[in-house]
């Protein structure tokens, strides 16, 4: 899911480039090298808090930058908020000024997107963190998810909807009285409404078009007459006749006879034109009438809509609520009764839907169960016991069921609430065991363990490796780990140490090669590299990739 991850100038971190590789990577290191700055940097790549207290030390600003895989649900998100879908870049910079941006493939756009956009699919898991698997109210969403019951879930949500509108309508039409003064002016309402005989929603709009089109009509008049006045009455025409009267007399003097010809034919077809024209322009009179009509129209329903501050849309469905309030006031009995026997009916489909959900619950809650049980197994905690308690609630959009996870990690313990589990390592085995279950139902693409293997050692801490090991078959998982043990069943080791100098403190990373990897774990181990810790490290190496080889 993360490709790749450029920072700079962020805390310790001077300048970083890492490419990413699929499967299950280990970040080792010693304590103090930067290993939680590596992981806050994604986190605030992610939708986290920057502030200026994070650019590195004498800089102006910091930049984080990564690149990750496009998958359906992402491309489809990205190309519905106009985002170029076939990449996703997202970079993250503060300036010391206070200044910050968050771009999307070179885009600006917001915190809250890019954190909504990476919510379902990126998961950094600290052993301290309040998780959602913990919080009670997520219970219910997550054996639902088990279950693959999206059918079944949402006829239950449909049925509740129809159920829950026809109890709310029962409850207001009872809780609605009207005294005869309030019926009388309701009625006088609807009557007042349908005497303006609304027969168009738009009737309105399309008068003041034909009113516009007759205001240019008598622009188009007052040019057209002055236009009669100025060929008429002793206008252009009869000046043309008088002079085509006069230059007959001037026809036998050759050299003009020509022009005086085409003159006389221009007064001909100028003639002939003025008359077509005014005899087009004279279909297109204005009948003042109508013109009165539709002001009058106009004024009565613009009076109407201002009246009860609606459209024409809105007075006719105004209209409707009226009658409606009338209709419930003559019938009010027979309606309620009709109410009631319809939410009545919608109860009990709704009733046989949430009964088919809460067994398949119940049933499939056997399973799960055993399911995390096995996973505490792997983890060594053989003593283990995860149940599923089911309690009666209020009927709701999911069904009647109120679900909570409960835990007994040792024998003769009470079963509780897992955010009650006191041992941290438990708590991180726990963790673990559970995310191996949901991660793929909910969609993860990617997890970052950060030191949940703490308060863990030895052979418990090989089961660890060889869970997120398992994990990764499908996921991205990232561990920051101090466990060899842990590290040992990664595919990928990264290394996170600390160059300091008179001036300034490094952060770096490094993708380590299998000798240095050995050496790592050696140093991991015993914290000396010799003879004696590379071979036990080799061996630690060998083992767990032999243990590895049999998970798969």
């Amino acid at each position: 899911m993360i490709e790749s991850l450029h920072i700079k100038n962020f805390i310790l971190i001077e300048e970083l480039n890492i490419e990413f590789k699929d499967g299950f990577s280990a970040f080792i290191g010693e304590t103090g090298a930067g290993k939680s700055i590596f992981i806050d940097a994604i986190g605030i790549l992610l939708g986290s808090r920057l502030t200026t207290a994070m650019i590195r030390k004498d800089c102006e600003r910091t930049l984080i930058e990564g690149s990750f895989t496009v998958d359906e649900r992402i491309r489809g998100i990205l190309e519905e908020a106009g985002f170029d879908s076939d990449q996703l870049i997202v970079s993250r910079s503060l300036s010391a000024d206070g200044k910050s941006a968050i771009r999307i493939n070179q885009q600006l756009t917001t915190v809250g997107f890019v954190r909504d956009l990476f919510a379902p699919c990126i998961d950094i898991h600290s052993q301290n963190d309040n998780q959602y698997l913990l919080n009670e109210k997520y219970h219910l969403q997550l054996l639902d998810e088990y279950c693959g019951s999206e059918e079944l879930l949402k006829k239950t949500s449909e049925l509740y909807r129809s159920y829950h509108q026809l109890e709310k309508r029962e409850k207001e039409l009872e809780a609605t009285s009207f005294n005869e003064s309030q019926i009388e002016m309701i009625r006088y309402q609807i009557d007042e409404i349908e005497r303006l005989e609304i027969s168009e929603l738009d009737e309105d709009e399309v008068i003041e078009g034909k009113l516009k089109m007759a205001a240019e009509k008598e622009k188009v008049m007052k040019s057209i007459e002055e236009i009669r006045d100025l060929f008429s009455n002793d206008g252009i025409l009869d000046k043309l006749y008088a002079f085509n009267r006069l230059s007959s007399s001037l026809a036998s003097l050759e050299v003009i006879s020509p022009n005086i010809q085409k003159i006389n034919d221009a007064y001909y077809e100028i003639s002939d034109n003025y008359e077509t024209m005014m005899d087009a322009l004279g279909s297109n009179d204005i009948d003042e009438n109508e013109i009165n009509r539709l002001n009058e129209r106009l004024f009565q329903l613009q009076k109407a809509k201002r009246k009860y501050n609606t459209t024409l849309k809105g007075l006719q469905e105004y209209r409707q609520q009226l009658n409606h309030q009338i209709e419930e006031y003559d019938n009010r009995d027979f309606i309620l009764s009709q109410l009631k026997k319809q939410k009545d009916e919608a109860y009990l489909a709704y009733q046989k839907a949430a009964e088919q959900l809460s067994q398949l619950r119940r049933q499939k809650a056997v399973s799960l169960q055993a399911d995390i049980e096995r996973q505490l197994n792997d983890l060594s905690l053989p003593k283990a016991r995860f149940v599923v308690e089911f309690s009666e609630g209020k009927p709701s959009a999911k069904g009647s069921d109120e679900v909570r996870f409960t835990i007994s990690m040792n024998s003769g313990q009470n079963l509780q609430p897992l955010a009650k589990v006191a041992s941290g390592g438990e708590v991180s085995r726990l963790m673990l065991g559970l995310k191996v279950i949901f991660a793929r139902l909910q969609g993860s693409r990617c997890i970052i363990f950060d030191e949940i293997d703490t308060g863990v050692s030895g052979y418990v801490a090989l089961n660890i490796g060889l869970k997120m090991h398992q994990l990764a078959r499908d996921i991205q998982v990232f561990a920051i780990t101090h466990l060899p043990s842990v590290a040992a069943c990664s595919d990928n080791h990264y290394l996170i140490s600390k160059k300091q100098s008179e001036q300034s403190t490094q952060t770096t990373v490094e993708l380590l090669d299998e000798p240095g990897f050995i050496e790592q774990l050696a140093i991991l181990s015993s914290s000396a590299v010799s003879e004696t810790s590379l071979k036990a490290a080799e061996e630690l190496l060998e083992n767990a990739r032999a243990r590895c080889q049999e998970e798969a």
